[in-house]
């Protein structure tokens, strides 16, 4: 099995007869995990601020507004990118419509691959075994999608994506398979594995957790970098357009 990683969502090429593997450590799909985790109905990422507003007149209630432009909360919007503020009380039943600098982007750049997950250090276990359950003679590989930080490589989405290389490849060799992976995928997962004893120390180099830190967003970051605390799996279905835990 083909295991690859795309270092930004503006480097993906076609993804078709792929399972995709969507990154946005900081903070995005650390959002939209939570946010189902807590009862959340679905959430739809959109790409601009105009369309979140738009979608929400047309949705008429019972949805909520989230997202962020230069890590901070839009103005008109319920909610920000921290992962922090999508309580269960909050978000129990309601539509999330999330527009983000990277993730949501990422999400939308992923659309021709043949299942999309959502991943992040959160569930990054539960990502990874739900990736191989989609495998099949239609889908053979998986590609690791990292957002990036407006169109730029970041370590925090890199050392994600080389932890989920990395249980792929536990996986894969349990039952006696041989993965073969892309060079960024390798580089990804030396990296993790050389710096998972303290993985916090070794994103604090990332240009956008220093962004995070100088906002005083130290517990969001303190939350994301947290490993498989959470079993779900967020789904995008590109019919909807939305994201859900099938």
């Amino acid at each position: 099995m083909f295991i690859e990683v795309y270092p930004t969502a503006q480097s993906v090429k076609d993804l078709n007869g792929k399972t995709a593997i969507v990154i946005d450590v900081l903070r995005a799909t650390s959002v939209i995990t939570t946010a189902l985790h807590n009862g959340a109905e679905r959430v739809i990422p959109v790409p601009s601020v105009e369309d979140a507003f738009r979608l929400a007149r047309d949705l008429k209630g019972n949805s909520l507004l989230g997202g962020e432009r230069r890590a901070l909360k839009i103005p008109g919007f319920d909610l920000g990118n921290s992962p922090l503020e999508y309580k269960k009380e909050l978000v129990e039943g309601k539509t999330v419509i999330l527009t983000t600098s990277n993730g949501t982007k990422a999400i939308k750049a992923s659309e021709s691959a043949e299942h999309i997950l959502i991943g992040c250090f959160l569930n990054a276990s539960a990502a990874a075994g739900k990736a191989l359950q989609t495998l099949s003679s239609e889908t053979t590989g998986v590609a690791v999608l990292c957002a990036g930080t407006l169109g730029e490589f970041s370590l925090d989405d890199a050392a994600c994506a080389g932890l989920i290389v990395d249980i792929l490849v536990r996986n894969i060799k349990r039952i006696n398979e041989i993965p073969e992976l892309s060079d960024l995928a390798f580089a990804c997962r030396d990296l993790y594995l050389e710096h998972r004893h303290d993985l916090k120390t070794f994103i604090s180099h990332a240009a956008h957790y220093k962004r995070l830190l100088d906002l005083g967003l130290e517990k969001d970051i303190d939350y994301c970098l947290q490993q498989d605390v959470l079993d779900c799996v967020p789904v995008y279905e590109k019919k909807n357009m939305a994201v859900k835990i099938y």
